[in-house]
């Protein structure tokens, strides 16, 4: 880890998250008149941090989805977990291209790292979000996914990244193997009873061993080899199998449709122009524009300025809810 993530390197991450922490703890703080419940059907936006200065705005010509067409049963909740550098954001970028969510360029890399010290130092620091619709046999499915970092230091976006998903992907280099986030990552999401579906990456490289990570997987966390997806992320080898595997491997979500609104708030930002952006979890009931909202937690209540989706982008809805 010291070769990846040098003494000085490690302190600026650590002071930019301390200081994140600490912006979002005053704001917690304060009475906010308004929040914004955007981002996926059962999944709400993460609004990246560095926007406060710069926020991009909603626009109000894209039309606005429908999202009761989408069923309980044709949704899938799951993460792309994994260790550092293993190949998430660069999976997630093949996944948004083959359901159409950004167009397939060169430029695209670590397309959902939108944060600046994302970019500048190659990793995932914030766990970002997107909602993928894709046909598999006939039928359409709403895939909502995050993204989340593979770095130890930020391991508690990983955590409550988990607690909105009923599956993950744990994606693992075919040139290293097994390393020590792929297993603090695997027993987070085994504690927490999800499905898990073992991805080998990066089997195009010279020095790539996909047999010898499928008998590691095998070894150490009790999954056969035969359960495990050979890709390269890079060039989009096999991708749209993990896909496939999403849909027939990971549960819908457990939702109650008659029941009042029921959400779980996994992660929060403060826009200066739009006021709250909440990342939720919908378990029941619905939620629109007008509708107020209560904290369990505080006991305080806020009222909803705007609802919709991430694809990445922003796109409005006219409410979230449990589909039938």
């Amino acid at each position: 880890m010291s070769s990846l993530f040098p003494h000085s390197t490690s302190k600026c991450l650590r002071l930019w998250r301390h200081t994140i922490s600490a912006q979002q703890r005053h704001l917690a703080s304060q009475n906010l008149f308004g929040t914004t419940l955007f981002g996926l059907h059962h999944l709400q936006k993460t609004v990246n941090p560095m926007n406060i200065l710069s926020p991009r705005q909603f626009s109000s010509q894209k039309e606005k989805l429908d999202m009761s067409e989408y069923a309980v049963d044709y949704i899938r909740n799951f993460c792309i977990i994994a260790h550092v550098d293993h190949g998430k954001s660069t999976l997630a970028d093949r996944l948004l291209e083959i359901t159409g969510r950004i167009p397939k360029t060169d430029s695209n890399k670590q397309v959902l790292d939108k944060l600046q010290v994302e970019r500048e130092r190659g990793i995932t620091v914030k766990a970002q979000t997107a909602s993928l619709f894709y046909t598999f046999e006939g039928k359409k499915y709403l895939l909502n996914l995050i993204d989340t970092p593979g770095h130890v230091d930020f391991s508690y976006e990983v955590s409550r990244s988990l607690s909105a998903c009923q599956g993950v992907l744990l994606v693992v280099d075919a040139n290293e193997g097994i390393q020590a986030q792929t297993v603090a990552n695997f027993f987070l999401a085994f504690e927490a009873q999800l499905s898990i579906i073992p991805v080998i990456n990066k089997i195009d490289l010279k020095n790539a061993d996909p047999e010898r990570a499928e008998k590691q997987i095998e070894k150490m966390f009790d999954i056969p080899r035969s359960d495990c997806i050979r890709i390269s992320a890079k060039f989009g080898t096999n991708v749209e199998r993990v896909l496939q595997e999403v849909i027939t491997k990971i549960p819908p979500p457990k939702m109650e449709r008659m029941s009042p609104l029921k959400a779980l708030l996994f992660d929060s930002t403060f826009d200066h122009y739009r006021g709250v952006v909440a990342n939720v979890a919908l378990f029941g009931g619905e939620v629109t524009k007008g509708h107020k909202i209560l904290s369990a937690h505080t006991g305080k209540s806020y009222e909803v300025n705007e609802v919709g989706i991430l694809t990445p982008e922003e796109v409005p809805a006219d409410k979230l809810h449990v589909s039938c």
